[in-house]
């Protein structure tokens, strides 16, 4: 079996990963070096996860190339959470593919979708 774990690269990985569990997330593992701080956390929500690494010395986040996608069982409640805590781009209650979904901003920048069947 092969098994996809998505990353992205952010300047405050703890910053990151306290942002991620106030909407949800578990964080499930993470790596500290020592007089570094944290450089990496696990996140996870149902079967999903991705990991949170430290931002390369000297890069600058490009959030706009990229972002997170994730199928759950229901989006219901999921606006409520995010209020106040994330730029809102979009709520479709049915694409063209048949999926509901809302699509917001990260802490960071990165664009992550929700989606789950139609009500």
């Amino acid at each position: 079996m092969t098994t996809l774990l998505p990353f992205i690269r952010v300047p405050d990985v703890g910053f990151a990963k306290s942002w991620y569990e106030s909407i949800g997330f578990t964080c499930i593992g993470t790596h500290e070096e020592p007089g570094c701080g944290l450089d990496w956390a696990m996140m996870c929500r149902d079967d999903a996860v991705f990991m949170l690494y430290a931002q390369l010395e000297n890069t600058v986040t490009n959030a706009n190339n990229c972002g997170l996608y994730f199928k759950m069982d229901t989006i219901e409640g999921l606006r409520e959470k995010l209020e106040g805590k994330a730029r809102i781009i979009e709520i479709v209650d049915e694409t063209a593919y048949g999926r509901k979904e809302i699509t917001f901003h990260d802490c960071y920048g990165f664009q992550v979708t929700f989606s789950s069947e139609p009500d």
